[in-house]
């Protein structure tokens, strides 16, 4: 027995001994903070994340500027904030440091800082100093090039990418002796390709290959696994600017990106989820026509197929309820058929309108927008109707019949008027999307969408590339 109880005892004093030694290698962050300047108030502690700031947690100052910060070793990794005031506050860096001390004065918070325990923060305000100098350097360049002449300015010009290229090589170096470190990371995230300039000889060729060099070079170095770099000031804009300015602005290549960078994100749940929700958000209003087409991709390959049981099932419904809504009427989809009265009580069935190409316009009498768009419409339909085979049916929103039959009149609408609320096939507004008036939709003679969400000054020209590219439409 006694034997027995000792042998326990052992056991249990080893078992303690590894949890401390767990809790050790785990130990909590802990900050000490002093700003010289202010005393006996509550300040914030927030996170970048996104294109975001998150209010993290608060902290109290004591009477002399200080506090103490702590929170868990599994605070997530990046760029934090410290906000006294909306106005006034700094960042600093939880990573590997775990115990540090930052010191400043109100004064001047960044040019005053010394940091203490805190390698990753060093190098961090050591950046920020070196940066303000270079930025200081080209302020007072720039301010005597406006008092010179264009001849005088040269030397200004060139001492202005010299210090250019020396704030880029004082980055390339940074990564190269702190390659372990947030700051050599985040350089990493902000870097972009390296490309020669074509020079004066610029061919399409070359353009093109430029083009395709950077595109294919943007995310160099830049790991889609770790999730610090949503917790950075950086990320979402290079985000943004790849999808929006990068890339073909075509729905295949950004649809084929897209699916490539989520599966790269795929082990780390968080980077996933965001790179899933950014994507989501960006093109499910998008305003460039045709690409709800990557909505409707993203919903079917992530939402309706489980992937995304994070969200609550009424907000994955809805989404997936906008998809199926807008997938009718994607370009090259053929239009829903839509069968109502026209003026004199008779069945227009808009698939059986025989022209080259119909326009579909949608519009209210008391519509004020209406008022610009219908005479510019109208115009260009008198000009070029034979020219195209076109013809228009317009689709009233308003149940009065006596106001439509006036408005038709006073706007000498002469092309094919129905009234839409007197229909056979549905509400118009579900089937079209639409939300507000006018909205144009363009067909082609299989009654297939190939233009919409025009506005009447861009029809024409939409109309002369479209039939020069496909004369035989």
């Amino acid at each position: 027995m006694t034997v027995s109880t000792n042998k326990t005892r052992i056991l249990t004093a080893l078992l303690i001994l590894l949890l401390n030694a767990s809790s050790f290698s785990q130990q909590n962050y802990r900050i000490a903070f002093k700003i010289k300047g202010i005393h006996d108030t509550t300040c914030l502690i927030a996170n970048y994340y996104g294109n975001g700031t998150y209010i993290k947690d608060t902290v109290k100052i004591d009477q002399s500027g200080r506090c103490l910060y702590n929170t868990s070793a599994s605070t997530p990794k990046g760029m934090y904030i410290f906000v006294i005031t909306d106005k006034v506050h700094f960042d600093f860096i939880i990573n590997s440091d775990q115990r540090f001390s930052m010191e400043t004065e109100i004064s001047d918070l960044t040019g005053k800082m010394v940091v203490a325990g805190s390698a990753e923060n060093s190098l961090f305000y050591e950046y920020l100093a070196y940066n303000k100098k270079k930025f200081d350097e080209i302020q007072a360049i720039q301010k005597e090039l406006k008092n010179l002449h264009a001849a005088d300015s040269v030397a200004g010009l060139k001492r202005v990418s010299e210090i250019n290229q020396e704030i880029i090589a004082y980055k390339l170096d940074l990564i190269r002796k702190h390659p372990g470190s947030f700051m050599a990371f985040m350089m990493n995230a902000m870097k972009e390709p390296a490309i020669a300039s074509p020079g004066a000889d610029v061919t399409e060729s070359n353009y093109s290959a430029t083009a395709e060099y950077y595109a294919c070079h943007f995310w160099d170095d830049t790991d889609f696994t770790d999730d610090r770099l949503l917790r950075t000031p950086v990320f979402h804009t290079k985000l943004q600017k790849y999808f929006d300015k990068v890339l073909f602005q075509d729905p295949d290549t950004l649809i084929m990106e897209i699916d490539r960078l989520i599966t790269e994100s795929r082990s780390n749940l968080e980077m996933f989820k965001y790179l899933i929700w950014f994507t989501t958000y960006h093109y499910e209003n998008s305003e460039i026509m045709g690409f709800d087409e990557i909505f409707v991709h993203l919903v079917d390959t992530y939402y309706v197929t489980g992937k995304t049981p994070w969200l609550n099932q009424a907000v994955i419904e809805r989404i997936i309820k906008k998809a199926n809504q807008l997938r009718p009427i994607l370009i090259g989809q053929k239009a829903p058929n839509m069968i109502m009265t026209d003026t004199s009580n008779k069945l227009v069935s808009m698939h059986n309108i025989d022209s080259k190409y119909l326009i579909l316009l949608f519009w209210d009498p008391d519509c004020g927008h209406c008022e610009q768009e219908i005479p510019k419409l109208r115009n260009f339909y008198e000009q070029y109707k034979d020219i195209y085979g076109l013809k228009i049916l317009g689709v009233c929103s308003d149940t009065s019949l006596v106001k439509w039959k006036s408005q038709i009149r006073k706007k000498n609408m002469t092309w094919i008027n129905v009234d839409g609320p007197r229909t056979l096939t549905g509400n118009f507004h579900e089937q079209y999307n639409i939300s507000q008036t006018p909205v144009i939709y363009i067909l082609n003679s299989r009654k297939e969408i190939i233009a919409k969400n025009l506005n009447a000054d861009q029809v024409p020209l939409f109309m002369k590339r479209y039939t020069e590219i496909y004369p035989e439409q």
